[in-house]
């Protein structure tokens, strides 16, 4: 590529799911690609997700003899959806998103399996499955990456287990229970194992790669395969207009200035604008306390250049982001890291949420939980459990079995107490409240029901406990000292609000017309499910189906 005077047939900016996906598949239909990223590593935001991808009536699922049809997804999704739902966007996904699927299966290096699936969020609702629809990346060994490998995204830190091993869901329930089971304890020495041999080896960390880490390592993989250029500090600054069409893109290479002339398209998939601050304020609630746990880069650079050449974004969803609570560590040197209160803690029977009245106020097993937060106007909030939870599922950044509580406590990061008396009063909240809060929930643990909130009644909120806990996986009672409380806040794993689009990927102009060579995918696109996803990793299949039909769209494959 001759660096005074480049043109290509496409550029990609981004190197997320959406941006990958849509690379891979132009370059495979014979386009001349160059993908963009602004930070140093490849993978955004996928490479810190679970890594799912949510695609009904799939073939692997059929291969496992399990039953689904889109008249069934139809239904649950105009019921979790509702009014919001965009019927071209949603027919154009259902048509398409079991092939993209196969496309990717057959033709790339990223593969899926039913490994530790779980249902839809909303499982009892018309439509809804309790297993096969989401699929999970199969793990990936690092070292196939090559060089290459330390450009790719390293996980949260978070999403490992003590030392930087990567874990998956199911790996964290065979390390839990390793001293209860033979066959807990065999994996678990054997991931362990793995574990150490890479490291002995010289390499930085494990290389057996699991989730979303997998997922961005098989999709980095199979964009080098299908010869897509790929430039890491590469910063997309505007977009080049010819006459009425997007003809390319000026950026800002590692402090050198440069135009790209894009024969076929621009397609902007740089990940939304949760790290924005002046975006949030304008579209997220409490955004003096909101906390994202999105990359640096993900600072709305797509949908700003599209507008500055006419495109729309629309004005509001349901929810204007993936919602989730996080827990924050003032380490000593000043720093500040980020815990999601996702699958590890939250969900599981013995921990609650209360504000600071010492009440509770919604069903903590919830993906939705941060909307009762806004709801009640309970920002920030607590988590609260007794020492018998933390010693066997941890809380926030304190490990199963309690490794680092007496660090995280001396650091703020956890409160404790010997009474719940002597815990409200660290937390400065009503002790009489709280003490009341927990007698009420322990009754009701005890009974297997959540009269106040419901939870634990959903299949999801039962699958995201711990299934050995009888009667109800997700209620447990808070009874034996000391007694933990982790300060939380609301925030987000995804912003949803975006630019409006066809069902190719083409930005709609203020005339509700497409503008010529201009695509949108991910973050970047106003979300089809428009902030209530209907399962886990329906971000992801969003995302990959997009990238499938704007890249067979540019190549000039209509059919798509």
């Amino acid at each position: 590529m001759d660096p005074e005077n480049i043109a290509v047939d496409m550029v990609v900016v981004g190197s997320g799911s959406a941006g990958m996906a849509t690379a891979i598949v132009a370059a495979r239909e014979g386009l001349d690609v160059l993908l963009l990223e602004k930070t140093p590593f490849f993978g955004g935001a996928t490479a810190w997700s679970g890594g799912g991808c949510w695609v009904p009536d799939n073939h692997i699922m059929r291969s496992a003899g399990m039953q689904d049809s889109a008249e069934d997804a139809g239904t649950y999704i105009r019921e979790v959806v509702g009014q919001a739902l965009d019927e071209t966007l949603w027919q154009q996904f259902l048509e398409n998103s079991a092939e993209m699927l196969r496309y990717f299966e057959n033709n790339t290096h990223v593969h899926f399996d039913l490994k530790g699936t779980l249902p839809d969020y909303f499982p009892e609702l018309p439509g809804g499955s309790r297993a096969g629809r989401l699929v999970t990346p199969v793990e990936y060994d690092g070292r196939r990456l090559g060089d290459w490998f330390a450009r790719l995204r390293p996980p949260l830190p978070e999403f490992n287990a003590p030392g930087g091993m990567m874990v998956d869901l199911a790996d964290g329930v065979h390390l839990m229970n390793a001293g209860h089971s033979w066959r807990s304890l065999s994996r678990s020495l054997g991931l362990v194992s793995r574990y150490l041999g890479d490291r002995l080896r010289g390499y930085p960390r494990g290389m057996r790669l699991t989730m979303g880490n997998a997922l961005a390592a098989r999709l980095l993989h199979s964009a080098l395969d299908a010869g897509v250029t790929l430039w890491h500090n590469s910063s997309a600054l505007d977009l080049i207009k010819n006459n009425d069409r997007v003809a390319g893109v000026e950026i800002d290479r590692e402090g050198r200035k440069m135009a790209i002339t894009a024969r076929r398209g621009v397609v902007l998939a740089s990940g939304g604008f949760s790290s924005d601050p002046e975006m949030r304020r304008r579209h997220i609630p409490y955004a003096e306390y909101h906390q994202s746990l999105m990359p640096e880069g993900n600072t709305g650079d797509g949908i700003r250049m599209a507008l500055g050449v006419g495109g729309t974004m629309h004005q509001s969803n349901p929810a204007n982001a993936v919602w989730n609570i996080i827990s924050l560590h003032h380490r000593p040197d000043g720093s500040v890291r980020k815990f999601p209160h996702l699958f590890l803690d939250k969900p599981m029977p013995g921990c609650i949420a209360v504000n600071d009245s010492g009440e509770r106020f919604g069903n903590e097993a919830s993906l939705v939980f941060t909307e009762a937060m806004h709801r009640t106007g309970s920002v920030p909030a607590w988590l609260i459990c007794d020492g018998r939870f933390i010693r066997r599922h941890g809380l926030g950044l304190v490990y199963p079995g309690g490794w680092g509580r007496r660090r995280l406590v001396r650091d703020g990061y956890l409160i404790n107490g010997e009474s719940l008396a002597t815990l409200a009063q660290k937390m400065a909240v009503p002790g009489n409240a709280l003490e009341e809060t927990v007698a009420r929930f322990n009754r009701h643990a005890a009974e297997g029901k959540d009269p106040d909130f419901g939870r634990g009644d959903s299949a999801f909120d039962r699958a995201a406990g711990d299934a050995a806990h009888k009667p109800n996986p997700s209620l447990g009672p808070i009874e034996k000292a000391p007694f933990y409380a982790v300060r939380v806040y609301p925030g987000d794993a995804t912003t949803t609000l975006g630019l409006k689009v066809d069902k190719y990927g083409r930005v709609m102009s203020r005339d509700n017309g497409a503008i010529a060579g201009l695509y949108a995918a991910g973050l970047d696109m106003n979300s089809l499910w428009a902030g209530l996803p209907p399962a886990g990793g329906s971000n992801h299949s969003l995302n990959l189906t997009m990238g499938y039909l704007i890249g067979r769209h540019l190549a000039g494959n209509e059919s798509a």
